[in-house]
């Protein structure tokens, strides 16, 4: 397992399981020195299996701080938001990007209530996607991009606009100095998929990390959390490592993501 971990989600999503405390006790278990919790951030409208409710906010921020301090000399604690790039609710991400320590871009929709980024088929609706990435850095919202590759869900064959996309997204990050995750959840949990040119893993996409290692870019290993015991394997990290295997990735392994977060949130104001 790895030692830091910014990429935790909670049962508030609708789609996590446990106890915020037993994802605590599992990674203290499991060896992690560094622990963010990064649920998914609510907007006006409910979406219960998919993200938090505005009205559990304050119970997320007060029970994480009553952990940070209950376990603060057996793990460090940070309490985040996996927000997504959505212009129309700015207002609501600009509450979120104060109040959170930091804040990961996940950005699982075009638009809000757009179409969904595990539905993209065209080049057009790939570019889409990398407009809100790039938005989202330019305006500081986000410090760092969790599973940038997670276009790819449902894009049917790997080409050459496939490589255009992941160039983009590697020169967006390193314009913006936002390190890239790798990440080990649903992607590679659910195994490979038969695509129209063969079997890959939904995301991490390999062509993405060819051209994220020509281009030096920053990458952060992020867990993506749902359940307690995940913290217990590495199976699903082996997995994602399986995907970058000789590609000479720059991984960050003590990145101070809580340090430059603090940097680019007086940028955001």
């Amino acid at each position: 397992m790895i030692e830091r971990n910014f990429h935790t989600h909670t049962s508030r999503c609708g789609h996590a399981v446990g106890t915020d405390e037993e994802y605590v006790q599992a990674a203290i278990q499991a060896g992690v020195k560094v622990l963010g919790f990064s649920d998914h951030a609510p907007y006006k409208d409910p979406e219960p299996t998919e993200r938090m409710n505005i009205e559990q906010v304050d119970d997320y921020f007060s029970c994480i701080e009553a952990l940070k301090k209950k376990y603060q000399d057996q793990i460090e604690i940070h309490v985040g938001m996996e927000v997504e790039c959505y212009q129309s609710e700015w207002e609501t991400l600009t509450q979120w990007r104060q109040r959170s320590e930091y804040c990961l871009l996940g950005q699982h929709n075009l638009s809000y209530g757009g179409k969904s980024s595990y539905d993209l088929t065209t080049k057009k609706e790939l570019d889409m996607y990398t407009d809100q990435l790039e938005y989202a850095c330019a305006h500081n919202l986000c410090d760092y991009i969790a599973h940038p590759d997670v276009c790819m869900w449902s894009y049917p064959v790997i080409d050459e606009s496939v490589r255009q996309i992941a160039q983009r997204i590697a020169d967006i990050a390193n314009t913006y100095h936002i390190p890239l995750e790798l990440n080990c959840g649903s992607g590679v949990r659910q195994g490979m998929i038969k695509y129209q040119d063969g079997y890959r893993y939904a995301y991490p996409v390999r062509i993405f990390f060819e051209e994220f290692a020509k281009k030096n870019c920053d990458i952060i290993i992020g867990m993506d959390i749902h359940d307690p015991k995940l913290f217990l394997t590495d199976e699903y990290l082996r997995r994602a490592l399986s995907v970058i295997e000789g590609l000479n990735c720059h991984i960050l392994d003590k990145y101070d993501l809580i340090s430059e977060a603090s940097r680019r949130k007086k940028l955001f104001f």
